[in-house]
């Protein structure tokens, strides 16, 4: 599960609505937009461990302090079943709460705490980030080798942090892993589980280090997915093949755009080449990788490849504007996203979108 760092606020995505053109999109062709579904529960995350057995963390409003709910499937979204909600609610700040799932494991974050479970939420165990303090945001989420991880990123007067948090599960506190972490005047990361553990973390479009863990415990450095100048969106391994997205600085060829990207190695802690052609598109949101497709969402598209990066394709279109979160490959032909959007009447909308043929047609799934 990737949670992407702050949250674009429905705010901005409904000054979208007012008028502002969607920038073009580096795909060979658009597709027709989907039609949004209305929900009593507007989802604002969700994780997967198999192509049929997920979960979903939505609320009544994006409002602050909107009481969370839970729900799970265990047939690709046909039915869902309720659990009992984490004790988080929506933040206050522009956090972006998540939910992922892993070794029988739940953890939720609002962006500031985290909580985990063992038992489906029956008893939820608070996580204290040890040491913490000032103004900080929990900006990535994971769960793997029956640890919970935290990408958890701290800001200063001139000088912030990244630092990588791990513990294990209900064991109430997570801990700075050593030598995980990295300074600077603007610090962001990644973490995937997808395949195997990896962590990025960058500075400034200037500095980058990145290892991968087969237990969960010692972490290993390799070489860079991306150069260093560049934004890391971590792919996983599949079929052998580790993947990553390689993004400039935001804003870089335009208002609201930068370049991207792919870049892939032939195995884990081998050499990362470009894989594809340098595109223009609006600032990335997530990207995800399977066998056979690799996807990325931007504020207005999501886009997918089925060669690598040579060539993208449009598969949902958001004209309004939307935040994307949680774009995943539960397996080779099934993938998963969330959009978060607003309709021409600046309603809160929002969706899971399922794809069962590796990318190529995306739709939304009934929620409660």
């Amino acid at each position: 599960m990737m949670l992407r760092r702050v949250i674009a606020t429905l705010t901005a995505v409904a000054g979208c609505a007012l008028g502002v053109a969607a920038p073009a999109a580096a795909a060979t062709q658009a597709a027709g937009a989907v039609p949004e579904i209305a929900h009593g529960l507007l989802p604002t995350s969700t994780s997967w461990l198999t192509p049929l057995s997920g979960i979903v963390l939505g609320y009544p409003s994006l409002t602050a302090g909107a009481k969370p709910s839970l729900i799970v499937t265990g047939n690709g979204g046909r039915t869902w079943r309720s659990l009992p909600p984490p004790p988080v609610r929506f933040p206050v700040n522009n956090n972006q709460p998540a939910a992922t799932v892993a070794d029988g494991i739940i953890a939720v974050t609002d962006g500031t705490h985290v909580v985990a479970t063992r038992d489906a939420g029956q008893h939820w165990s608070p996580e204290r980030l040890a040491g913490t303090s000032g103004k900080f945001s929990v900006d990535d989420l994971s769960v793997a080798h029956g640890r919970v991880f935290a990408l958890v990123t701290t800001a200063g007067n001139s000088t912030g942090s990244t630092v990588v948090y791990s513990g294990r599960a209900e064991a109430g506190v997570l801990r700075p892993v050593r030598g995980l972490s990295i300074t600077g005047s603007l610090t962001y990361g990644d973490i995937t589980t997808a395949g195997i553990l990896q962590v990025d973390l960058g500075t400034d479009f200037t500095a980058e280090r990145y290892w991968y863990s087969r237990d969960g415990v010692h972490f290993t450095a390799a070489p860079l997915p991306c150069p260093a100048t560049k934004f890391t969106l971590l792919g996983g391994v599949h079929a052998g093949r580790v993947s990553a997205l390689c993004s400039g600085t935001p804003s870089d060829v335009g208002p609201g755009q930068n370049d991207k990207q792919v870049w892939t190695a032939a195995r884990l802690g081998g050499p990362f080449r470009p894989s594809g052609p340098v595109f223009d598109s609006p600032n990335e949101q997530d990207f995800a990788a399977s066998s056979q497709a690799m996807a990325v969402a931007t504020i207005f598209t999501l886009a997918v490849t089925f060669d690598a990066g040579k060539t993208w394709t449009v598969k949902l279109t958001k004209p309004n504007g939307a935040f994307w979160t949680d774009l995943s490959f539960p397996s080779a032909t099934t993938g998963v996203v969330v959009s978060s959007t607003v309709n021409n009447a600046l309603k809160q909308v929002a969706n899971v979108y399922r794809t069962t043929d590796a990318g190529r047609t995306w739709h939304p799934l009934s929620l409660p």
